[in-house]
Formats: C-alpha cells, sequence, structure tokens
C-alpha cells in the first residue's frame, strides 16, 4: 500500500481506539445518545470491514462507489485505494460539515482526494438522479435510513453490484433496526444476501438480475 495511505489510515485507526471505551458506555445507554454526540466521533467501520471493502471493490473491478456516511473518511480511504486503480470514482455523502472538512483533509494527505466526489447533503435528495449503474454501495449512517436508502439505491446497482451495510450485529441498541434491515434486503427483487460477522457484521446484499441498474 502507498505509505501516504497507510499513514493517514495507521493515524484514523488510532483516533478510533481511544474513542471505544466512551462509545461503548452511549451505546449502553441507547442509541439516542450515541446520535447527540455523533459529531465527536469517528464512528468508523473498523479495520477488518475497511479491508473488506478495499478487497471487494477490487474483486468488483469497481468504478462506481457509493458512500453514504463518509464521516471523516475512513472507509472513503479504504475505497478510494481501490478505485484509484480501477480508473474508477467514489461518491461518499456526509451532512456533517466538520466531518466533511476532515474528510477532505484525510483524503489530500493520503494523496486520494481527485478519485472522490463529496456530496455535504442527504443522500435520499441525489441518489435517483446520481449517474449509475453503481458497483458497489456503502450503507453506513443513520440505522432508521438503512431501508430508505437501500430502495433508492437499489434500482441503480447492476448485475453482480452489491450492497454492503454495517453494525448489522452490534451494537445491540440497534439490533431491531437492524433485524428489519436484513429481512428487507432479503426480500428485494434480484436480491442475495446474507450476513458476515466481520467487525461489528455487515450485510452483503448482491444483485443477480438485469433490472434497474440504468
Amino acid at each position: 500500500m502507498d505509505p501516504r495511505v497507510a499513514a493517514v489510515l495507521a493515524r484514523l485507526e488510532d483516533r478510533s481506539i481511544r474513542e471505544q471505551q466512551e462509545l461503548a458506555e452511549l451505546n449502553d445507554k441507547g442509541a439516542r445518545f450515541v446520535r447527540e454526540a455523533a459529531s465527536r466521533f469517528m464512528l468508523d467501520v473498523g479495520v477488518e470491514v475497511g479491508k473488506l471493502l478495499n478487497l471487494l471493490a477490487r474483486s468488483l473491478g469497481a468504478r462506481r462507489v457509493i458512500e453514504i456516511g463518509g464521516s471523516v473518511g475512513y472507509s472513503t480511504l479504504w475505497f478510494a485505494e481501490a478505485v484509484r486503480s480501477t480508473g474508477g470514482r467514489v461518491v461518499s455523502f456526509e451532512i456533517d460539515p466538520l466531518k466533511v472538512a476532515l474528510m477532505r483533509e484525510n483524503l489530500a494527505d493520503a494523496g486520494l482526494l481527485e478519485h472522490v466526489e463529496i456530496i455535504d447533503d442527504d443522500a435520499s435528495k441525489h441518489l435517483p438522479s446520481l449517474e449509475g449503474p453503481f458497483d458497489l454501495v456503502l450503507i453506513d449512517h443513520w440505522k432508521d435510513l438503512y431501508i430508505r436508502d437501500f430502495d433508492l439505491a437499489w434500482p441503480r446497482v447492476r448485475r453482480g453490484g452489491l450492497v454492503v451495510a454495517d453494525n448489522i450485529l452490534h451494537p445491540a441498541s440497534t439490533l431491531e433496526a437492524m433485524q428489519a434491515y436484513v429481512s428487507h434486503v432479503r426480500a428485494a427483487p434480484g436480491a442475495r444476501s446474507f450476513t458476515l460477522s466481520a467487525g461489528n457484521g455487515v450485510e452483503i446484499t448482491a444483485r443477480t438480475d438485469e433490472r434497474g441498474a440504468r
């Protein structure tokens, strides 16, 4: 891996480790407490899932990657490092202005900013008209919005493309919402889906038919 990318990833991973205890305490209180304090935390996918996302993007030869919930750019870096080799591009949605600024800084430090388009707005306003088809979509933001954004993204996913959703198994405070999401995507037309216990659990949903993907 490019030393510049590795250095930024290591810096963010150190920050994530420092945040874990306080974040766990807030999760024990309930999802509302995490949401109220979210601007202070990375809320990242973690090393294991980051590596998985990079591998999936490379395996798909992904040129069109959509990230819903970019935070400070940890998962964005893993995606951008992959699409740099495919000539692709990442579109990352993040609505917190402080996190957007940090994402830009982190991507620039890693030499990957040119491979990412950052949209500082609600993804639901843009997904229906965003240029497609999508090769790979990551959903990693507020859990009550997962189903909404899956339904908006799914018609644009190409055959063989994937939607990955994070935090499927943990924390316990959002487990009910995640179970509803899993049931929903497994009933989607042209979908095959399974839960992988990497990190906090990810649901990987593959498109098997030709519909949508416009």
